[in-house]
């Protein structure tokens, strides 16, 4: 999995594209550090997703709980229909909101770091 990430000065957006699976924890672990040392809202970018595994979902629940702990909004935009399907399975969105574009995001989730 590529990761690469873009800041403004509200919000650290996350591209993540390939495979979201157990191979690529450490490399989404890693950048997941550097973005929440900014302190602002995160977004994970999913529209170069092409697969998410059970591992990936488990992941993405420690990365919620961590961001949460810290009180630093986190949400996912643009997952593709297929990784959708599986984020919609695993009732992901009843923890992490979902989202098909950046513009959605709600303008507290996006402005507030520290509410």
């Amino acid at each position: 999995m590529n990761v690469t990430q873009e800041k403004s000065e509200n919000v650290v957006v996350v591209h993540l594209a390939g495979r979201f699976d157990f191979g690529a924890r450490k490399t989404f672990k890693d950048s997941l550090g550097e973005a929440m040392k900014e302190e602002l809202p995160i977004v994970l970018d999913f529209g170069e997703v092409s697969f998410v595994d059970s591992s990936a979902l488990g992941i993405l629940v420690i990365a919620h709980q961590t961001l949460k702990s810290k009180k630093i909004p986190f949400s996912l935009v643009n997952p593709q229909p297929y990784v959708r399907q599986v984020l919609d399975l695993a009732n992901v969105a009843k923890m992490i909101p979902i989202y098909q574009t950046i513009g959605e995001v709600p303008q507290m989730a996006v402005v507030s770091s520290k509410v």
